[in-house]
């Protein structure tokens, strides 16, 4: 059950906790405006998601009430002036019981800007986690938003990771098949947990920025499957084993999503510039040439990947800080 944004009651106009019956299709139009540039498939989809859900009047309630509107954030604070949302951000646990919150669509008008709303903003976001009893507060940040990254330093938020998606166009061919010295073969159903540990050990901080590696990650269920099946979505993880069928590294697949095809890759360090070619060219044929886009979200800082990844077609088209800050015990 979503919890209570437990502040006084607040004013007309000015910060105020999100009311998602008077704000959504505000905060839907700021988030929109503010994020344009930046915003793909899944964005967009975000957007219309919010919009409808602002239609549905009362019954929004009840649907937060029975947990089904989670992925909206419907939890957060707003700036209001003369009835308009000026101001946003958006804050919810990381999951059921988690000491972890995230924060999201921190946003303030361009014309309103540079006022202090959306330091004013976080502050009572992280407040707000601490009445929870949060432990800690994680976001991510496009790596060029000069004010964003101050203002979260002076927040006192630190950097976990630095990640950049890299999109391959649709339509390109796929690569020539290129013999490796590795066995490059689907997972089978007992080597998920070897999959979960090579994630743990070279992305400590997540496959995705809201949470660390997680065995629902990884574990082959029948839920897992029948999830993916009513969404359209496809999975399929990939290993390269080596010697006495070490895992040398490992590539999944997910296609169906609304914004393309997606790859994770993980590569063991000892086996850094050797496996990522082999794995990539292997996902590549395996889709073909598709007529959408297909992206990978990897870690910045690693040039081996890189290399490979620009021969292949694919280009930086977003580079994101992981940012994390300590809430003080209550």
């Amino acid at each position: 059950m979503t919890a209570r944004l437990l502040v006084p009651a607040a004013a007309p106009d000015g910060p105020q906790p999100m009311d998602i019956t008077r704000h959504l299709a505000g905060v839907a139009a700021l988030i929109e405006m503010c994020f344009a540039a930046e915003m793909d498939e899944s964005g967009r989809s975000f957007i219309r998601d919010l919009r409808f859900l602002s239609r549905l009047g009362p019954a929004l309630r009840l649907l937060v009430w029975l947990g089904l509107s989670r992925e909206i954030w419907t939890q957060g604070f707003v700036w209001v002036e003369r009835g308009r949302v000026i101001g946003s951000v958006s804050v919810q646990a990381a999951g059921p019981r988690s000491t972890t919150w995230l924060v999201a669509n921190v946003a303030v008008h361009p014309e309103h800007r540079r006022r202090g709303i959306a330091f004013a903003l976080m502050q009572s976001a992280l407040d707000f986690v601490e009445r929870q009893g949060g432990a800690e507060v994680c976001l991510q940040v496009d790596d060029d938003n000069l004010g964003a990254l101050a203002l979260y330093e002076r927040l006192a938020f630190t950097p976990v990771a630095t990640h950049a998606t890299w999109t391959r166009p649709g339509r390109l061919a796929a690569p020539p098949h290129q013999p490796a010295p590795f066995d490059i073969r689907l997972r089978s159903g007992r080597e998920w947990l070897d999959e979960l540990n090579l994630a743990e050990l070279v992305r400590p901080e997540g496959l995705t920025w809201n949470r660390p590696p997680h065995p629902g990650d990884f574990r082959p269920t029948l839920r897992r499957r029948l999830e993916r099946f009513f969404n359209g979505q496809v999975e399929e993880h990939w290993v390269a084993a080596a010697a006495q069928d070490r895992i040398a590294g490992a590539l999944s697949i997910v296609t169906g999503l609304s914004d393309g095809d997606r790859l994770t890759l993980l590569v063991h360090p000892a086996f850094r510039g050797q496996v990522e070619r082999p794995l990539l060219v292997r996902a590549l044929r395996r889709l073909g040439p598709r007529p959408w886009p297909v992206r990978l979200e990897h870690p910045a800082d690693d040039d081996a990947a890189a290399e490979v990844l620009r021969d292949l077609g694919f280009t930086v088209t977003r580079t994101l800080r992981w940012l994390r800050r300590a809430i003080r015990p209550a």
